[in-house]
């Protein structure tokens, strides 16, 4: 199956199980998370700027003979408020994510260790480690920094060189291509980790396996970040991508058990 037909596969997978019984609720809860965290800083923040921008414009009403102009600029005023609206819906849809990702960390841990919890079993794998719940939201906002550090300076280094191809004719062609791909490894590293990280693996061992199959984990990242910069849909797609990660690492990822060796029957002693 080609790389971005199994990515696929895993996102139907993942949207079936997430929205099923068992899982709802660890599901509905993210999302009521995202959509109150994203609703809030999306109206202050519009409301600020747009409020901003009245008051910079309050002064712009034209007297005598140029008065005619007035509602000229009054409308002018209007669309440029509403492109700020707009613009902002824009912006947020790709920088709330990662934002969201360190916020709701704890949220994401939880939903990719009841994930486990039901697809594990049936593929052999143990019951998984014992933890308290605020040893768990600790774990789990430490691994996100550590994520987020890994990400960062990688980051700042990729977007330096693509912004030096980007001057360079015919090759720039190839800039914003290296930066969707590299996203797309990075961000399905980052949902990819939770179920990892439910089983305790170390981020160095979960990096050292995903690049063994670079190429199927770039295309499901680049599949989750195409749907990611879709405005709204972003907030249901997160724990979506968390349940497909999950699956990804228990069925590629992780080594599987190996089975019980077979019992030998005792020798019989010999007769006489």
């Amino acid at each position: 199956m080609p790389p971005i037909a199994e990515a696929i596969q895993y996102l139907r997978r993942a949207a079936r199980l997430a929205f099923g019984p068992g899982i709802r609720p660890w599901v509905i809860i993210p999302i009521l998370f995202n959509s109150l965290l994203f609703g809030s800083a999306y109206w202050f923040t519009g409301s600020w700027l747009t409020g901003l921008l009245g008051a910079l414009t309050a002064g712009w009403a034209l007297e005598g003979w140029l008065a005619f102009l007035n509602p000229v600029i009054g409308l002018f005023t209007g669309l440029l408020q509403l492109l700020i609206w707009v613009l902002l819906l824009a912006l947020m849809a790709s920088v709330f994510t990662y934002v969201v990702q360190l916020v709701a960390a704890p949220f994401m841990g939880f939903l990719a260790a009841q994930v486990d919890n039901r697809t594990a079993p049936p593929l052999g794998f143990p019951p998984q480690p014992e933890e308290s719940i605020p040893s768990m939201i600790w774990r789990t906002l430490k691994r996100e920094l550590r994520k987020t550090w890994y990400w960062l300076w990688r980051a700042v280094l990729l977007l330096i060189l693509v912004g030096i191809l980007s001057f360079i004719p015919v090759v720039n062609l190839l800039a914003p291509v290296i930066w969707f791909l590299w996203s797309g490894w990075m961000l399905a590293i980052q949902y990819i980790d939770y179920g990892a990280d439910t089983r305790l693996v170390s981020f160095e061992e979960m990096l050292g396996q995903l690049r063994q199959q670079r190429i199927l984990v770039t295309a499901l990242g680049c599949l989750i970040l195409g749907l990611t910069m879709l405005p709204l849909v972003n907030l249901v797609i997160m724990p979506v991508a968390v349940v497909a990660g999950t699956l990804f690492w228990l069925e590629k990822g992780s080594v599987r058990p190996a089975p019980a060796p077979a019992s030998t029957p005792a020798p019989t002693p010999p007769v006489g």
